[in-house]
């Protein structure tokens, strides 16, 4: 469980990141929000299967 739950959290930071660099055009911007929000979903959805509280995600995130 860990595992997975880390690497959907380290491709979400590091969309978040990604989505921040100079030169990107609208067209990639786009496609990137999209998977990030696919991620988020991703993670929210694991976080509700394995009982695993808000507070406890903020101190990780």
């Amino acid at each position: 469980m860990g595992t997975y739950y880390r690497k959907l959290q380290t491709v979400k930071h590091a969309l978040q990141y990604y989505l921040t660099r100079p030169g990107a055009s609208e067209k990639d911007l786009l496609k990137e929000k999209n998977l990030l929000k696919q991620v988020e979903e991703e993670v929210e959805i694991f976080q509700e299967r394995n009982h695993i509280p808000k507070k406890e995600v903020e101190i990780n995130d």
